[in-house]
């Protein structure tokens, strides 16, 4: 007799399932703005779509609707969305002068979102210390790009401009693979009481957003990006200095011991 083994149904919730298919449209209406030379709206359909990819996961938690489905029904979406729409928006915005090498660094920046996603699906899976991610999130890095092309939407058909926005790309790619520590912002904010400081911030930010979003948005991933190298060399400042500390008390207790 065949014994039938009962394969588990995945569990599909339609609320977050809802926002993760919205962020792919919004990716999918990048990649056509893309085509049709819209590099300004492509942009944004880019930061609609992590707008989205942010809510998703806090609607998931917060109604109890947390799955391995959603999950990956999540990364699929931020390939779209983030690694393949901004990759093809950096080549035809302001790679595709350099040719080849143009599109070697665009496929740079979608291989290493790919990689970025692929490997937080492993460890969220072991259950990771939520408030703080390894290496930049692929959506960070895509609307890093994103509020580059905004702040200058007119199409970067130049040499010098194409090889510095090469170097960034290498640079954000790096980042994305890397295993440098970033604080999770959401989390950090919504499970955090409101005090002085906060209602300070969030009053800059709805200010900026209503008077200078393009420069808003631009400082604030900028910032965001460099906030992991630069934590990660004061843990290695601090680190050093407490050994020097550490051997100088080592060598004064020998002294008073002789």
């Amino acid at each position: 007799m065949r014994v039938k083994i009962k394969q588990s149904v995945p569990k599909i919730y339609f609320i977050p399932s809802l926002f993760t298919l919205t962020n792919l449209f919004f990716g999918f209406l990048s990649l056509t703005s893309t085509f049709y030379g819209k590099y300004r709206w492509a942009a944004m359909w880019i930061i609609f779509a992590a707008c989205l990819d942010g809510l998703d996961g806090l609607v998931a938690r917060a109604t109890k609707s947390s799955s391995d489905f959603g999950l990956q029904l999540d990364s699929l979406a931020d390939a779209v969305s983030f690694a393949t729409s901004t990759s093809i928006l950096i080549y035809f915005w302001a790679l595709k002068p350099a040719g080849y090498a143009g599109a070697f660094f665009s496929f740079l920046f979608a291989a290493a979102g790919l990689l970025r996603l692929a490997r937080y699906n492993v460890k969220t899976k072991s259950a990771p210390d939520k408030r703080f991610y390894q290496g930049l999130t692929v959506p960070s890095a895509s609307v890093f790009i994103a509020s580059l092309v905004i702040f200058h939407p007119a199409p970067n058909y130049g040499r010098v401009m194409a090889f510095y926005l090469a170097v960034i790309v290498v640079i954000i790619s790096l980042l994305m693979v890397s295993t440098i520590r970033y604080r999770n912002f959401i989390s950090y904010f919504v499970n955090r009481p409101i005090d002085i400081k906060s209602a300070l911030a969030l009053a800059i930010i709805i200010g900026g957003l209503l008077f200078k979003p393009k420069y808003l948005i631009l400082i604030c991933f900028t910032l965001n990006a460099l906030s992991g190298p630069v934590n990660y060399l004061a843990f290695i400042i601090k680190k050093n200095l407490f050994k020097k500390k550490d051997a100088k008390k080592s060598l004064s207790a020998t002294d008073l011991n002789h």
